[in-house]
């Protein structure tokens, strides 16, 4: 977006936001299904698409991000951070000063939310455990590797980088004539 554009009317930002996380929610399903149908031990074998830095190997997470907490379930208390990150989003989408990259990374935030959201509630393992499907492994180069992750994590952390870098700026004065 230009910079002397002000931020689009009513209607074109609940269309981008609905649009945007739509889309962003059915790649995350999406993804994480071809993941536990390929990926999946047995016969699923890691796919690497870079050598040595990227590939796609299946990870069933029962925790919290990066594993702060080992085995979640299916705590009430992540339907109510959910709900609460879900009214914050809609009423930042319908504030007058959110611009199109802070709509974009709203509507990236909700899907991400509720892309893990639906496999803690509704995915379990062969012993009937919840969890979440991560698939995606990125090597570091002084060894290891990022903790494994997935679409909706991804969404989630760019999408807070789009608020915070420009979701709700005011936009530039206009230079007075």
């Amino acid at each position: 977006m230009l910079e002397n554009q002000q931020p689009p009317g009513r209607a074109r930002r609940w269309l981008l936001f609905a649009g945007v996380g739509a889309a962003a929610l059915a790649l995350d399903l999406a993804s994480k299904q071809w993941a536990w149908d390929h990926l999946r031990p047995p016969p699923g074998r890691p796919l690497v698409l870079w050598p040595g830095v990227l590939e796609l190997d299946f990870a069933y997470n029962q925790g919290t991000a990066f594993g702060i907490v080992d085995h979640v379930g299916r705590p009430w208390w992540l339907l109510i951070v959910a709900a609460l990150v879900s009214v914050w989003l809609v009423w930042l989408v319908r504030a007058a000063s959110t611009r199109r990259p802070g709509i974009v990374g709203a509507a990236m935030i909700l899907a991400g939310t509720l892309g893990n959201l639906h496999d803690r509630c509704f995915r379990a393992d062969e012993l009937g455990r919840p969890g979440v499907v991560d698939f995606v492994r990125v090597y570091l180069p002084w060894g290891g590797s990022w903790p494994s992750f997935n679409v909706a994590d991804a969404l989630l952390v760019i999408g807070v980088a789009l608020l915070l870098l420009w979701g709700t700026r005011a936009p530039p004065a206009a230079p007075a004539a």
